[in-house]
């Protein structure tokens, strides 16, 4: 309903700018897949990304689009880094052994006439590990101009907002037991800004997401904890998302 609502308000705007004339249709998202296969060293990986587009917007789209891009390939080059170096370290691995290879999914967590936020999965596996980690992400633009938000970007300049996040996220991870499972592991993140690496906006709050395995059990998934925008509305930059 937001996202409908600020849709429907841009409508309105560009109605009274124009005469009446019909406004441009919001931006559409769809699946792109981009493979990646490596000899040396030898991995392969699968990236589901999200491809944006906006009649109308070439400039905001090709920014939006490109910063998806850049963010993948650096995760690939990552990835890659990771391999030679596991690899090195790993001695007579059986040849029957799966190769290192990674995945990425992604989900359009919120669109709205003037954000567009994507939350993603990223699933490496180095050959020899047990299983694939489970490491969210997230991007977030602004569809104004097409640039990225940062996480300091989103609050006032000098907002104690780290504290605020440290709590929120230390009293959702404390409540993540998914299924019945018991899954927090008795600590939570701190102040820091190197803690949220991982967030994405939603209709009704900040997402706060941390890998599997970190505060809570592996088997459990990596959670996603949501703090609802009203917490966060007397620290938000004015024009913030938030």
């Amino acid at each position: 309903m937001r996202g409908r609502a600020a849709w429907l308000g841009l409508a309105a705007l560009l109605l009274a700018g124009c005469g009446g004339a019909a406004p441009s249709a919001p931006p559409t998202i769809a699946a792109s897949v981009r493979q990646v296969h490596s000899t040396q060293p030898p991995y392969s990986g699968t990236l589901h990304l999200p491809q944006m587009s906006w009649s109308g917007h070439s400039s905001i789209t090709s920014k939006v689009n490109g910063g998806v891009e850049g963010w993948a390939t650096d995760q690939v080059a990552v990835f890659g880094a990771r391999v030679v170096q596991d690899l090195a370290n790993a001695k007579n691995l059986p040849a029957s052994l799966p190769e290192s290879s990674m995945t990425v999914t992604y989900k359009v967590a919120r669109l709205s006439a003037a954000v567009v936020s994507y939350s993603f999965e990223v699933e490496p596996y180095v050959r020899g590990a047990a299983h694939p980690e489970q490491n969210p992400a997230g991007l977030t633009f602004s569809l104004k101009d097409g640039s990225v938000y940062t996480l300091a970007g989103l609050f006032k300049p000098g907002a104690a907002y780290l504290p605020v996040l440290a709590k929120a996220a230390g009293s959702g991870l404390a409540g993540f037991h998914p299924a019945g499972a018991h899954c927090y592991l008795g600590k939570g993140p701190t102040a820091s800004a190197n803690e949220f690496g991982a967030w994405w906006l939603t209709p009704t709050g900040l997402a706060l997401a941390f890998p599997a395995g970190q505060y809570t059990a592996s088997y459990c998934g990596p959670p996603a904890i949501i703090v609802p925008y009203s917490q966060l509305k007397s620290i938000a930059a004015t024009g913030s998302p938030l």
